[in-house]
C-alpha cells in the first residue's frame, strides 16, 4: 500500500482565456501501472523472512529477520521498508492443498505461456466459435447481425 502511495503525483491543469491561469484544478494521480507493478516486483525479489521471537529483556512478542545465507537470525527487525514474509510460498505450478496448479489452464502464446506453464510447454487446440459480423442499423429500432464462424487456436498448459 505504501508503495502505490508513495507513487501518487500531484497534478495541475490550467483553465482559463488563451492559456491564461485563472483558476486551476488539481488532483492526484497514480504513476503508470507498470512503474508500480515494478517497484512492487523489486521488493517481492527482495522480501526479507521472518521469525517472531520474545525479547528476553523486555517480554514483548517481536519480529527478527532470518539472514538469508546462514540461516541466523539477525539482531534487528526488519525495517518499514522491507517486505516481510512468515512462510515460503507454496509452489503454484503443481497441484496441492493450496493450488490447482496450471495444468490445462488456458495461456496467451504472445505473453505468457513459457512463465504460466512453467516451462512445461503447452498444447494447441483450434476450436470453431461463432460471432455475429457484418452488423447494420435497420431503420428504427434494431442492428441485423450475420453469423460467421471463425476458427481459433486456443493454447493450454501440458
Amino acid at each position: 500500500m505504501r508503495t502505490v502511495q508513495k507513487g501518487m503525483r500531484r497534478t495541475c491543469k490550467c483553465h482559463g482565456v488563451s492559456g491564461s491561469c485563472t483558476v486551476k484544478t488539481c488532483w492526484r494521480q497514480l504513476l503508470p501501472f507498470h512503474l508500480t507493478a515494478t517497484q512492487l516486483k523489486q521488493k517481492y525479489n527482495k522480501s526479507v523472512k521472518v521469525v517472531m521471537s520474545t525479547n528476553s529483556a523486555t517480554g514483548k512478542r517481536q519480529l527478527i529477520k532470518l539472514r538469508r545465507r546462514r540461516k541466523q537470525t539477525a539482531l534487528h527487525a526488519p525495517s518499514r521498508k522491507d517486505l516481510v514474509y512468515i512462510e515460503k510460498s507454496p509452489n503454484y505450478c503443481k497441484r496441492s492443498a493450496f493450488s490447482l496448479g496450471t495444468r490445462g489452464r488456458v495461456c496467451d502464446k504472445q505473453s505468457n505461456c513459457d512463465v504460466m506453464c512453467c516451462g512445461r510447454g503447452y498444447n494447441v487446440m483450434t476450436k470453431q466459435v461463432t460471432t455475429p459480423c457484418r452488423c447494420r442499423h435497420v431503420w428504427c429500432c434494431y442492428v441485423k447481425c450475420e453469423t460467421c464462424v471463425q476458427n481459433i487456436d486456443v493454447y493450454t498448459c501440458k
